[in-house]
């Protein structure tokens, strides 16, 4: 592919530093997002952008709310921006991916499989019975992720709607440390948490209360804190698997910092 084409098509993104600029500075989304009859359009508020991010459809709402809690990703853009190309006959053509993700340089150094991805969303039935249409724009896709370093993947229902999206959506309403409204505690309350699963090691949600306390009201205060601790990694959980109160748990590594900052 002619990459004066590219760089005719996305104006300055190319130039370099292109990743800052295309990641770092775009605002508007290069496909408005209109009504259509085959989805569900809507966005999610983000705190990887500089703006909320606009989805097309609910499958591209809830791979936006994956990334979203990903702590692997620095940063992300929905319709980043438009490729164009001339076809075999010279009709000029154009694709814009879904999403464009950008991976923390200490994700990148955990995992040197990383790197910033173009990800194209569709669902499997949509895939189907579009492939023809839809192969020459991922051809392209690819080659543009190829010429600058970059991924392209494709992402269907199968890999984005499992249990492990049921729990990031029950999960990111006790991101927030405002839980309660006095620092001392909230300092409090995780140390007691932290300092009781230490001492147990891996046990349930619902024996980590017990243990802690038999009053149901302290209960229900101590709770948000489980699921707020399990956001921070300071406690394991297998979220492939459904979140429920008897769901296995454990201390993490990082625990003892937090031992430390909340003594």
């Amino acid at each position: 592919m002619d990459k004066e084409l590219w760089r005719s098509a996305t104006s300055d993104v190319f130039l370099d530093p292109w990743l800052r600029q295309l990641i770092g500075d775009a605002d508007m989304p290069a496909r408005k997002i209109r009504p259509s009859r085959y989805s569900v359009t809507g966005y999610v508020p983000t705190t990887k952008g500089a703006r909320a991010q606009d989805a097309e459809s609910s499958l591209e709402h809830d791979f936006l709310t994956l990334l979203e809690y990903d702590r692997r990703v620095e940063r992300y853009v929905a319709q980043p921006f438009t490729l164009e190309w001339r076809d075999t006959v010279g009709a000029k053509r154009h694709y814009t991916p879904d999403v464009i993700v950008k991976y923390s340089f200490r994700a990148m150094r955990t995992d040197p499989s990383l790197r910033t991805t173009v990800f194209e969303v569709k669902p499997r039935a949509v895939l189907k019975a579009d492939w023809l249409e839809l192969k020459p724009k991922f051809r392209c896709a690819i080659g543009w992720a190829r010429e600058f370093g970059c991924r392209f993947h494709l992402v269907t229902e199968a890999e984005i709607r499992t249990p492990y999206l049921a729990n990031v959506r029950f999960l990111l309403d006790y991101r927030s440390r405002h839980l309660a409204d006095h620092a001392d505690l909230i300092g409090a309350r995780q140390h007691l948490i932290a300092r009781t699963l230490s001492k147990l090691g891996v046990t349930t949600p619902k024996a980590l209360l017990e243990t802690m306390t038999s009053d149901p009201q302290q209960q229900a205060e101590l709770i948000p804190w489980i699921w707020n601790l399990i956001n921070q990694e300071f406690i394991g959980v297998d979220l492939s698997r459904s979140l429920t109160m008897v769901s296995p748990i454990w201390p993490t590594e990082n625990i003892n910092l937090l031992l430390e900052t909340t003594r």
